[in-house]
């Protein structure tokens, strides 16, 4: 295929599931012969991404700060966009799409097709270009906000990097203190309030005080905002246990070697899937105290079209979440079988060849009928008043 020069938008510097996305789709499009150039608005505190990016080859220009003004950050967007000769922006969530629409998109003059992987649809993306979701039941909120053109492309998984054996796991073991004979349970995410993701780790650790078995190690990679009252927790609960149960390791460059030591994945989202990829068993966590084991039937439709997410009734229970790990740890070959089983799943339907060829033909689709003019302009009343409009609204009335 024609190599298409495209500037990718970032949404934040963090080692998130969308940001860890759109670096494998670029790293994966620039060994194909395209050409693409990462841009993110600087952070406080650690970038890893911008290490990652590195390591692949990849440049990545990062502007300003948290504090930068919006106008300022938009004009070195548009200044990389000239030099690099973009033909695509691929804006990565609601903030890179306005950037990206206010600046070098501006007046149609590059394509813009944005992704969006979160879980609840949100306003103030443009209308007209190309708007790709990763969860299937956003698709009618989609079409009800407006959009004219959705694409579903669930979210990649490296099958190649994230696989059995790809790394060693024995040395995490150790570390966490998983001895022989002992069984491993492993979360894997950014320790944060959004999408209930510290939730999820609490009610872990209050499933490990129900359970109160010394062959149970929960460890926990990652970290974030929830970080410490996540600590004080599995310390309360590690001096109750009389042992060190539960280990939270902080955050790591490269999680897989967590995966590969795991007897069972706990998480949502890319994690979920990245647990599945490595042949792990994978409990599903969600809103509202939702958890469930991923296994053929009935759920295996909505945690997909949710990307690995569900909602529950019982946010302060974690009765439900011990039983499925009791089941599971009761259960060596069962959890063979839905290794074995997930791992099939993740690769016949969420390779990353598979993504990254979806985007490459969106590209040169954008390349052959670009939106132009005409869909910017039928845009700019919705994307002004979410831009403008309302913050400044909601400054004046003290909000």
């Amino acid at each position: 295929m024609r190599s298409v020069r495209v500037l990718v938008h970032l949404n934040n510097l963090a080692l998130g599931g969308a940001q860890l996305n759109a670096v494998d789709i670029a790293r994966t499009l620039r060994d194909r012969g395209h050409q693409p150039v990462l841009f993110a608005q600087g952070v406080d505190g650690p970038a890893p991404l911008v290490d990652l990016a590195a390591e692949h080859g990849l440049d990545l220009v990062v502007a300003g700060d948290p504090g930068t003004p919006h106008a300022v950050v938009r004009a070195r967007l548009s200044r990389l966009a000239a030099e690099h000769g973009s033909q695509v922006i691929h804006a990565w969530e609601v903030r890179a799409a306005r950037n990206a629409y206010f600046g070098p998109g501006r007046q149609g003059r590059i394509p813009i097709v944005t992704t969006f992987y979160g879980i609840r649809m949100l306003r103030g993306m443009p209308r007209y270009q190309p708007l790709v979701l990763g969860l299937g039941a956003l698709m009618p909120d989609g079409r009800a906000f407006g959009h004219r053109d959705l694409r579903l492309v669930e979210p990649p998984v490296d099958t190649e990097s994230d696989a059995p054996g790809a790394v060693e796991g024995a040395a995490f073991r150790a570390e966490v203190g998983a001895s022989s004979g002992r069984l491993l349970l492993c979360i894997v995410t950014r320790l944060v309030s959004g999408l209930e993701k510290d939730a999820g780790v609490s009610r872990t650790i209050a499933a490990l005080r129900l359970l109160d078995d010394p062959n149970l190690v929960l460890a926990v990679v990652g970290g974030g905002p929830s970080e410490g009252h996540l600590r004080a927790e599995a310390a309360a609960a590690n001096e109750e246990l009389g042992r060190e149960a539960i280990v939270l390791t902080g955050q790591r460059p490269d999680p897989r070697p967590a995966y590969q030591a795991a007897d069972i994945v706990l998480g949502m989202g890319g994690s979920a899937l990245r647990g599945l990829a490595f042949a792990k068993p994978v409990i599903v966590h969600g809103a509202s105290g939702y958890t469930a084991v991923h296994e053929p039937g009935p759920l295996v439709e909505p945690h997909a079209s949710r990307c690995m997410y569900g909602h529950g009734d019982h946010p302060a229970d974690a009765k439900a979440l011990a039983a499925q790990i009791r089941a599971l740890a009761d259960a060596p070959d069962r959890r063979t079988e839905l290794g074995n089983w997930g791992r099939d799943w993740v690769v016949g339907r969420f390779s990353l060849d598979h993504v990254s060829t979806t985007f490459e033909e969106i590209y040169h689709e954008l390349l052959h009928q670009p939106p132009g003019r005409t869909a910017w302009l039928r845009d700019l009343e919705q994307m002004t008043r979410y831009e403008f409009v309302k913050p400044t609204a909601r400054r004046l009335l003290g909000r």
